[in-house]
């Protein structure tokens, strides 16, 4: 009779502890504190029928399905959620100061958030609702038409915006201006013809004209994924070169590298050099989502959340010129040689303010005069 077959074990071999959370067996801190934390289990399984259920709805703007999508998997910058990556970071809701901030509590449950839902067009009591995300929104989708999805949406959405508004830029939640809001967003929805063509609102915000008169900046950033990053602008004065600006820092990601660019030109402009109060100064980047963030003043809208705060600062300081100063989106063509900067200043990390000098010039392959065909590129800029 043969016996069970099993390896012989390693004579002289001492035993050791093994931890089981790794493949390797061995035990780390970082790996310990996931544990304590949860963060091993981060994940939150959705519903695929109900994300499929939001993807096909109608008449609501992509940017709000992708809010929903973030809203389901928990990838929202709660206070909760930073916690936990953050231990000194406060789990308390602003808001209400008593209650720890979740999806539920914050969307749902908080009192001026209560008063939204029950004043809106849906006219919702969300006392009981269960504590679960999932299921508070598969209760209510249950109770509503295609019509009241779309309400729906809209609600959440403007009551994250409005929460954001209190964190970031430490403002009043007013139940009732967020139900107007509300209506706003309705209207200036993107719609479907009967074609099947998208088109714009009527409320649609106007885009300004490129005029070839006044100061024009033009800027780029590079990044790379090491977080290294550089940003570079270019400054002309009725299409003569003015002066140029480079500057290094970290950017999480592509956009937040753009969005720092910005901000440091538009500093640059508003106190580095004298333009009379009648004088227009136009900003080009070829970020187009960071455009439009801008334009429509949206900061909470964006790519990146970690680049809010930086876009609610651009914000406020285009808001604050007294000069009329406007953004528009160019294509990357036209910014060729802001880009050639921008790489130059995170090779060499090199920060600069002022006329180029005579390497710079060569090297960036800088005009005195603005090109030709730029005005005509940036017209021809998609929206």
């Amino acid at each position: 009779m043969e016996g069970p077959n099993k390896p012989v074990p390693i004579e002289n071999m001492q035993d050791r502890l093994v931890w089981k959370a790794t493949k390797d067996g061995k035990y780390s801190v970082k790996e310990g504190y996931k544990q304590i934390t949860g963060q091993n289990n981060a994940g939150v399984p959705v519903s695929i029928s109900l994300w499929q259920t939001i993807s096909k709805w109608k008449g609501i703007a992509p940017r709000v399905k992708i809010f929903l999508w973030r809203l389901l998997h928990r990838a929202l910058p709660m206070a909760v959620n930073m916690h936990v990556r953050l231990p000194n970071f406060s789990p308390i809701f602003q808001r209400c100061q008593d209650e720890n901030e979740d999806e539920t509590q914050c969307l749902f449950l908080c009192p001026t958030s209560r008063q939204v839902w029950f004043g809106s067009v849906l006219g919702i009591r969300v006392h009981g609702l269960p504590l679960n995300i999932h299921e508070t929104v598969l209760l209510i989708l249950s109770n509503l038409d295609e019509e009241g999805t779309k309400i729906f949406a809209y609600t959440i959405w403007e009551i994250l915006k409005a929460r954001n508004k209190v964190v970031i830029e430490h403002c009043i939640f007013q139940p009732q201006e967020v139900i107007k809001r509300i209506g706003a967003a309705l209207r200036k929805e993107t719609v479907l013809d009967r074609s099947g063509m998208v088109r714009r609102g009527e409320c649609a915000e106007e885009r300004y004209d490129v005029c070839q008169g006044g100061w024009q900046v033009l800027m780029d950033a590079s990044w790379v994924n090491t977080g290294k990053s550089g940003g570079a602008y270019i400054v002309y004065e009725n299409g003569r070169l003015h002066s140029i600006g480079l500057h290094t820092f970290e950017a999480y990601d592509a956009f937040m590298a753009e969005a720092l660019t910005l901000r440091e030109s538009l500093r640059y402009i508003d106190g580095g050099i004298g333009i009379e109060q009648n004088m227009r100064v136009q900003f080009f980047s070829d970020c187009i989502n960071l455009v439009d963030a801008v334009n429509q003043g949206e900061s909470w809208d964006i790519p990146s959340w970690r680049t809010t705060r930086t876009v609610a600062e651009i914000i406020s300081c285009l808001n604050s010129f007294q000069y009329k100063a406007t953004l528009h989106h160019a294509k990357r063509d036209a910014i060729q040689r802001a880009h050639l900067l921008a790489c130059i200043a995170r090779r060499k990390e090199i920060n600069y303010k002022g006329q180029p000098d005579m390497n710079l010039q060569q090297n960036g392959c800088l005009d005195m005069d603005i090109d030709v065909g730029f005005f005509q590129q940036v017209q021809e800029a998609p929206p």
